[in-house]
């Protein structure tokens, strides 16, 4: 064997040698992330569970309102218990499967998805048109400010 042989064996067994320790590194990132969204995002959702059942509280008891608040506080805390113990990993493997079997189905479910997301985004948003009108309105003095 010769001399340049050798080193490029060796060159080639440290670049995988680096690629799996970089994999790793990036693997490790990504679940230290993942563990982190999904904490917060249970966070989140028990916050807003919380709140639903402290506006349950705000009704009479046995109303309507106060029925409805309590289901929607019901709902949640299933959530937040749901996304604390959800294991993502799994669930990236399941949707990575459903989407090899059903490409159409879920290019079309992920459109969907965008759509509502949008959406939502956006009805959350003040309307910049009327906010510009009111301010102009405000500035020439016509209106309450």
């Amino acid at each position: 064997m010769t001399v340049s042989s050798d080193l490029e064996t060796q060159a080639r067994a440290q670049a995988a040698d680096l690629g799996r320790k970089a994999k790793a590194a990036v693997a490790d990132k990504v679940h230290d992330t993942a563990d982190a969204v999904q904490s917060r995002a249970a966070r989140e959702v028990q916050a807003t569970a919380d709140a639903a059942g402290a506006a349950a509280d705000t009704f009479d008891p046995g109303t309507m309102q106060a029925q409805a608040a309590q289901v929607v506080a019901g709902y949640l805390e299933d959530a937040a218990h749901r996304v604390r113990t959800l294991d993502v990993e799994r669930t990236v493997r399941d949707v990575s499967a459903f989407a090899r079997r059903n490409p159409l189905l879920f290019l079309g479910g992920a459109a969907l998805a965008g759509f509502a997301a949008t959406r939502f985004l956006k009805a959350g948003e003040p309307d910049s048109r009327s906010a510009g009108h009111t301010q102009m309105t405000q500035e020439a003095g016509h209106g309450t400010p």
